[in-house]
């Protein structure tokens, strides 16, 4: 995960981002004379490339359905909100909070969402802002989390306002699919802890079987999953934790009107504490601004339209649409990051520490019915009812069994179909795939091994330099 390497880390993600703002041919080239030519540096078959993330025979990217019933995006809502529980608990802890701050922090975002963010992208706490900011608390406490925060709100509106969201053109399928493997693998990983013993492994198979296998409509398979699990650790009297007992609080999960947040205004900093500040902000905003601009393609993939695609004139004039097609003021993935910044802004004035957008929960809203705004509506409101009215309920439900829903989610997270036709077609020796195939593995492994900000940085600058009239390609010319 993402982490706080010091003055040498934050400069390889500015100088990262610098290299991609300024990278050659980032619009269309002169000559793609009409609508419907993409921002890419290059043609899509220039080179042999993966299957389409949207590819319907490959089944953990089933097409979602145009036609989306309120019901079942409500639904798919509160899905999503169970999801996030022991996420936002263990995200409080991560930083040091209270543990319903990361709840709250999700809330603050979810309805800073509607506003303007592409359909369909959940977004809430995230292990990529809290690990930073957790060891920036370790060294300098919790009294200026706030200002980190506001300073990566503002850093993220000031890269809307530019038009750094144009950066999401860059991301081939080969990137993104390395940057999914990676974010699937250590979610898969990072739930090992909670299925330490044979009864909580059996109740995590349990509600990961029946939400991977289980019709994700009229009701959520997560849901389903999740109560049965529950409901058989109870009968069989099973010794697992439940999300009270890992609370820190013991009134954590009392709810009523006591677990509302309290509004407060941020201290005016001192130059001192922006210097403090300002490195962990950079990094946290950068690596917010890519993984919700990639859950905004993912969405994009799965339901097979193209609102986080640039399209450009012949005068390589941008030409913006809003989400029905019709002329629009701010292109979609620009509102998409305005609305982060305006969340993570929300968050500091309740006591929050923000987040982004995330991917697998965007993969959980898409596989149970949901992708408009209604089920992120439902998501919100949902952990606003966990928080004041069930929560006593919801602190009964066991670890292990939301375990095993992110465990079903991060299997689908995961790009096994392209993956598995990148490394045939390796084998097999196609033109250029050993090089599409190394792109993908290359970033998958910097994702993973080192950090997502570095692994999707150095993942773009390879694409970019084995494609078409790159420093390694010289003897081709882009189509």
């Amino acid at each position: 995960m993402l982490r706080c390497r010091g003055p040498r880390g934050i400069l390889l993600l500015l100088l990262g981002s610098l290299v991609l703002w300024s990278l050659p041919n980032f619009v269309a080239l002169p000559g793609h004379g009409n609508r419907g030519q993409r921002g890419r540096p290059f043609s899509d078959s220039a080179l042999p490339a993966l299957p389409a993330l949207a590819d319907p025979e490959v089944e953990t990217l089933e097409a979602v359905p145009e036609e989306l019933s309120p019901v079942e995006e409500v639904l798919a809502g509160v899905s999503v909100a169970f999801s996030l529980l022991s996420k936002a608990l263990a995200c409080s802890a991560i930083v040091g909070t209270g543990p319903l701050v990361g709840l709250w922090s999700c809330v603050s975002l979810g309805f800073a969402s509607i506003a303007g963010m592409r359909p369909g992208v959940v977004a809430g706490s995230a292990a990529v802002v809290v690990v930073p900011l957790g060891a920036f608390t370790a060294v300098h406490g919790l009294q200026l989390v706030p200002l980190v925060v506001l300073l990566a709100a503002l850093i993220e509106f000031a890269a809307g306002a530019v038009g750094f969201a144009r950066a999401v053109d860059l991301v081939s399928k080969e990137v993104l699919a390395g940057f999914l493997n990676a974010l699937g693998l250590a979610l898969l990983m990072s739930q090992f802890g909670a299925m330490s013993t044979p009864e909580a492994a059996a109740l995590a198979l349990i509600c990961a079987a029946l939400t991977q296998f289980l019709p994700s409509t009229p009701v959520p398979s997560s849901l389903i999953g999740l109560a049965v699990a529950s409901i058989v650790g109870i009968v069989l009297n099973f010794d697992v934790p439940t999300l009270a007992a890992k609370a820190k609080d013991p009134l954590a999960f009392a709810g009523g009107l006591a677990a509302l947040p309290q509004f407060q205004l941020p201290q005016l900093p001192s130059m001192e504490d922006i210097s403090i500040a300002l490195p962990c902000a950079v990094s946290i905003a950068f690596i917010s601004l890519l993984e919700t601009l990639l859950a905004a393609r993912v969405v994009d993939d799965r339901k097979c339209e193209e609102l986080c695609t640039f399209f450009y004139d012949e005068n390589g004039e941008l030409v913006i649409t809003g989400p029905d097609g019709e002329p629009a003021s701010v292109d979609v993935p620009t509102s998409t990051v305005l609305s982060l910044a305006a969340g993570n802004g929300l968050s500091v004035f309740f006591g929050g520490f923000g987040g982004c957008g995330l991917v697998p929960q965007t993969v959980l809203n898409l596989n149970s019915g949901g992708g408009g705004l209604i089920s992120v509506t439902s998501y919100a409101a949902t952990m606003i009812l966990f928080a004041l009215v069930l929560a006593p309920i919801v602190g009964q439900i066991s670890v292990p069994a939301l375990a095993g829903i992110m465990v079903a989610v991060s299997l689908d997270t995961m790009q096994f179909g392209p993956t598995f036709e990148a490394a045939k077609a390796a084998w097999a020796d196609e033109e250029g795939s050993r090089i599409r195939f190394g792109v993908l593995v290359v970033t998958a492994v910097l994702c993973y091994q080192v950090d997502f900000a570095v692994g999707i940085v150095s993942g773009v600058l390879l694409d970019r330099a084995i494609s078409p009239g790159g420093i390694f390609n010289q003897n081709k010319t882009p189509a």
